[in-house]
């Protein structure tokens, strides 16, 4: 059985250092569950689920003990990083010791292998690897992953003026691709021939700070992450993406490069790594049994709380794609703009603003992955992502990166599988609904129905919010008298206090798209003012016109399937050409019936478990099963993982649907 090395982070104290004491929770792991993905009768992603039985003898994971060492901290919101890897290697060893043939320590089926010539390599010191500079040029030592779009990870600290870094997809030691950590930058280049171009560059890592750096390679995209595990002040910032270049496509070996150069850079816990879920714990619940206490800990990726996020948004501009859309829908939900990966997606808004008002932002984000046809979701790493209608026509998606079969000795292999012939999925009318509104112009759009005191010196807000029309836009400062009045008595025959009133908009830019919060101050020393008199004025208010349809059909398929119909109402498309556009591409993607397979893989060999932690949502795989004519290619659409500590054993389901 193939185990791999575990990683599990709470940051209870919540300052975004992550290699503090206790917040290691993997060595009180007993059991891990976790589930991501697509539900397929919804068609939309749902929150990832991480649900963690950790020990707890000592009751450190039980909140209301005020002598835990993590007292104060056991609290739902605290961030929860969980990673696997395999191999992996803690370079646990005699100082001095070479690298070159030591075996992985998970596991020693792998082992390390010098690419380079001459003296210059790695060698082991206070275990961690620093460079061995004795000439004779680069350096490259690598695992084999068996797998070019493998996920690597390793901790780095760069020493001042040194030049190290990583070897990836290395063919020999003339053709690989390296990042090279170096003063002026982050660089990743191709070496061809022995001569290396410069692909892209990012920021540099800052000398004598040790991070976490994950790299995802992805077909033609070689993107890497950083986390500064010093200081928190760098989490999981992608600091260089070489889009659309892939060196040796095909090549699986990986591992260590320096350029010859003195210097201490040092290396550690290198390894495939695997984040695979990023979130916030939900609750936290101790089992106080006499003899078996533990503590089970259930976190949610951040789609959890977009669900309980509300927009009150006017969402304007001209052209709007689907990636720029999200990104806007991101912003107002407060999701952090270092952690998003968009495709552009197709053009969704031509020319009229659209109202995102009292929706929550994951029900509008699954509306407008509807419109796009594409893919919406939270990845491990914490990133939200895009993958628009035409993702998985190109690139890697395009290849099929493992062929799974029904025996062992046929590995990667399944040891259970369960079908469906994906009848629910078809589409054979599509309908799409949309609406243009009708600029109305300036328009009175709300007004204070009753009358508020207010007391002198104090606020009061309101959220006005307008029944008559369906959007607003260019809402107008209210103005004294014209706009709002006051008097020292309700029924308005006392001094008139007008002038002692300030009447703000303060969260126009927040809120917006049918309304926005008023704000009515009172100055007055001494009375209170009764607002008699206030309204709000818009420049432009729309109201809906009718509704206007598009339908798709498709004769073959009703015969053969069915009427199988589908309504999309429309909250971002509007106009005519691009809902037509959508309606079509729809239709002609979901009009034929696609299998699902549900498939068991555990973690019984080498093979299995390298694709059980490298394989992603939507990687293209075949599954070979000649006992039921099943030969074909599927995407990857779901992952659910269970994980035993006390046995080792691993098992991972996949939900995977027919290209």
């Amino acid at each position: 059985m193939a185990n791999p090395h575990w990683r599990v982070w709470v940051d209870w104290n919540g300052n975004g250092i992550w290699d503090e004491p206790g917040e290691d929770v993997t060595a009180d792991l007993m059991r891990l569950h976790w589930e991501w993905g697509r539900d397929l009768r919804r068609d939309h992603a749902g929150p990832g689920l991480l649900e963690l039985t950790l020990r707890n003898g000592d009751h450190r994971y039980s909140p209301p003990n005020g002598g835990s060492p993590l007292a104060g901290g056991l609290k739902p919101g605290r961030e929860v990083w969980a990673q696997f890897a395999y191999p992996y290697d803690d370079f646990t060893g005699a100082d001095g010791s070479d690298l070159a043939g030591r075996p992985a320590a998970v596991d020693s089926g792998f082992a390390w292998v010098k690419q380079s010539f001459g003296a210059n390599g790695f060698q082991i010191s206070g275990n961690q690897v620093t460079p061995v500079t004795r000439g004779g040029g680069d350096a490259i030592y690598t695992l084999d992953l068996g797998d070019a779009d493998a996920g690597i990870g390793f901790k780095y600290q760069r020493a001042s003026n040194a030049l190290g870094g990583v070897a990836l997809r290395c063919v020999n030691a003339f053709d690989y691709l390296r990042v090279r950590f170096g003063d002026n930058g982050t660089v990743l280049q191709d070496v061809t021939g022995g001569r290396a171009s410069t692909i892209r560059t990012g920021p540099a890592l800052a000398a004598g700070v040790n991070y976490f750096v994950e790299i995802e390679m992805h077909g033609p995209s070689i993107r890497l992450m950083a986390t500064d595990l010093d200081s928190g002040t760098m989490q999981r910032r992608t600091i260089l993406d070489g889009q659309g270049s892939a060196g040796n496509a095909a090549a699986t070996r990986h591992g260590l490069w320096h350029a010859g150069r003195g210097g201490n850079d040092r290396w550690d816990d290198f390894g495939g790594w695997r984040s695979f879920f990023y979130g916030r714990v939900d609750s936290i619940v101790p089992h106080p049994h006499r003899d078996h206490r533990t503590c089970r800990i259930v976190a949610s990726d951040e789609l959890r709380r977009m669900g309980e996020t509300l927009l009150f948004n006017l969402l304007s501009g001209s052209r709007l794609r689907a990636g720029a859309i999200a990104g806007q829908l991101l912003s107002w939900s407060d999701f952090s703009s270092e952690h998003r990966l968009l495709d552009d997606g197709r053009a969704l808004v031509a020319d009229q603003p659209r109202s995102l008002w009292r929706i929550p932002a994951l029900e509008a984000l699954h509306r407008l992955q509807d419109e796009e046809d594409g893919l919406l979701y939270v990845d491990g790493t914490g990133y939200f992502r895009l993958e628009a209608s035409e993702h998985r026509d190109s690139g890697s998606h395009t290849v099929s990166r493992a062929t799974f079969r029904g025996r062992k000795d046929d590995s990667p292999y399944f040891s259970d599988l369960s079908w469906d012939d994906g009848s629910d999925g078809v589409e054979n009318d599509v309908t799409f609904r949309y609406r243009r509104g009708n600029n109305l112009g300036l328009q009175e759009i709300w007004q204070l129905r009753d009358v508020t005191a207010i007391p002198a010196g104090e606020s009061r807000d309101f959220l006005a919010e307008s029944a008559a029309y369906d959007l607003v836009d260019g809402i107008r400062v209210p103005s004294a008298t014209t706009d709002y009045a006051a008097n020292s008595r309700a029924d308005g025959s006392g001094d008139d206090l007008t002038g002692s009133l300030a009447v703000s908009l303060p969260l126009l830019s927040a809120i917006s798209g049918r309304g926005t919060v008023v704000r009515v101050s009172n100055s007055h020393p001494t009375a209170t003012a009764s607002v008699t008199f206030l309204r709000l004025r818009a420049d432009r208010a729309y109201r809906d016109l009718d509704a206007t349809i598009y339908q798709a059909e498709d004769a073959v398929s009703r015969g053969v399937h069915g009427h199988r119909s589908r309504l999309v109402s429309c909250l971002f498309l509007d106009n005519y050409a691009a809902v037509r556009d959508a309606a079509e591409a729809r239709l002609e993607r979901r009009k034929a019936r696609r299998t699902r397979l549900r498939l068991t893989l555990p973690n019984g060999d080498r093979k299995n478990l390298l694709q059980m932690v490298h394989r992603k949502l939507s990687d293209r795989i075949t599954v070979v099963y000649p006992d039921m004519g099943i030969d074909a290619d599927f995407f990857i659409e779901g992952m659910e993982l269970d994980a035993e500590a006390r046995t080792g054993e691993v098992t991972l389901r996949w939900l995977v649907q027919g290209v």
